[in-house]
């Protein structure tokens, strides 16, 4: 079985990663799915939706996992309040194996304060001065796409249901593979390649 983890934090946007949780639900066994934030506690995202933390980051090696899913945020400012949060991601700043980072709209801020896109290409979903006022986004490496994957990093300026289609080849060229996509692009099969 493969091992997916959601991160956590106020201000979530579940919509933003709700197609892809809901497919990775259906794989028949094949998916595990964990919530994990800085304390094992109820989180509310931007639309009120209150999601329980499973796990704390204590009680959990990102490195174990297959695939980390970071939805967009609210209010970026509010995750990097908390150190616990970056410092969780920098654990995945190796150069051993690390789960496929799925990162949507405002959540690369994240990735980049840990250090994560200092060397990978990325897009996200911030307004413009964001990258002028957080001099710690490498700005350079951004690149002005739907979805970009570069060194098991894939992200979204949007959310994954907006950008499914294109997913599906980011997928593939990030070691996993969506072996069925139905027409309307509702539903789909997802496996890490081996």
């Amino acid at each position: 079985m493969k091992r997916s983890l959601v991160m956590l934090y106020p201000g979530f946007c579940n919509f933003e990663i709700s197609v892809l949780t809901e497919i990775l639900a259906f794989q028949e066994g094949d998916w595990s799915l964990t919530t994990v934030g800085a304390d094992r506690r109820l989180y509310e995202g931007e639309d009120h939706l209150q999601v329980m933390a499973q796990k704390d980051f204590t009680e959990v090696n990102p490195l174990d996992y297959d695939l980390l899913i970071l939805p967009g945020i609210d209010n970026y400012h509010i995750p990097l309040e908390d150190p616990r949060n970056v410092a969780f991601l920098a654990q995945l700043n190796v150069s051993a194996k690390r789960p496929i980072i799925a990162s949507m709209s405002s959540s690369p801020v994240l990735l980049a304060k840990a250090g994560l896109l200092d060397h990978t290409k990325f897009t996200g979903g911030l307004f413009e001065e964001t990258y002028d006022l957080n001099p710690f986004i490498p700005k350079e490496n951004l690149v002005r796409k739907p979805v970009v994957s570069d060194n098991g990093i894939i992200t979204s300026s949007f959310q994954f249901s907006g950008s499914l289609r294109l997913w599906r080849h980011e997928l593939v060229v990030s070691g996993c593979q969506m072996v069925h996509l139905d027409p309307l692009g509702q539903t789909a099969l997802i496996r890490r390649k081996s």
